[in-house]
């Protein structure tokens, strides 16, 4: 299971021609433009995050992942740094962050067979807090009532260690204490 851009596929396959009959006998799959892979059996969001690799999943997105939410989300939601260029696909909304904080929390998840980078719950329920007034008031409630469901997952002392790192960390501390624990 390896995704490969079109310059690998070439010094792997020699030419063009090669890269074609390779498809065509079904030693080589496209995913996408630019994007194959030896087996065909990633997912959407696995090729999006190989051609984004600086990107992590996270709220609607994360939240089904989760099992936070039953919302089957329509586009996938992408946290990149702010200094990132601009994801020009329509499958993907993208948020911005500061670089220092990007990877803060990041894992990278097995979730149903599909292996995405994502954050841990700590991180979700900061990002959750900060992006409170961007989400849709249906789904911050039922996100919440989940989180609240599920403390004894949550790590309080790991939330306080990532929050040091936070721009605005106050108010974002005192929304997770109101609202969370």
């Amino acid at each position: 299971m390896a995704l490969m851009g079109y310059k690998t596929c070439g010094e792997r396959f020699g030419s063009p021609y090669q890269i074609e009959k390779a498809i065509a006998d079904g030693r080589l799959f496209k995913m996408e433009t630019g994007v194959y892979s030896d087996d065909g059996s990633e997912s959407e969001v696995e090729v999006l995050q190989w051609r984004y690799p600086e990107s992590v999943i996270t709220l609607g997105t994360a939240y089904y992942y989760y099992d936070l939410t039953d919302v089957i989300p329509e586009t996938y939601d992408f946290l990149t740094a702010r200094n990132a260029r601009r994801i020009q696909d329509d499958r993907i909304r993208q948020y911005y962050i500061p670089a220092e904080v990007l990877k803060v929390g990041m894992v990278v998840r097995d979730c149903n067979g599909e292996r995405i980078r994502t954050y841990d719950l700590e991180r979700l329920v900061i990002e959750t807090a900060r992006m409170k007034c961007s989400l849709p008031s249906d789904l911050y409630k039922e996100v919440i009532s989940a989180f609240r469901k599920r403390t004894d997952e949550i790590i309080p002392a790991k939330i306080g260690e990532y929050l040091e790192r936070f721009p605005k960390r106050d108010r974002i501390e005192r929304i997770i204490d109101e609202e969370v624990f």
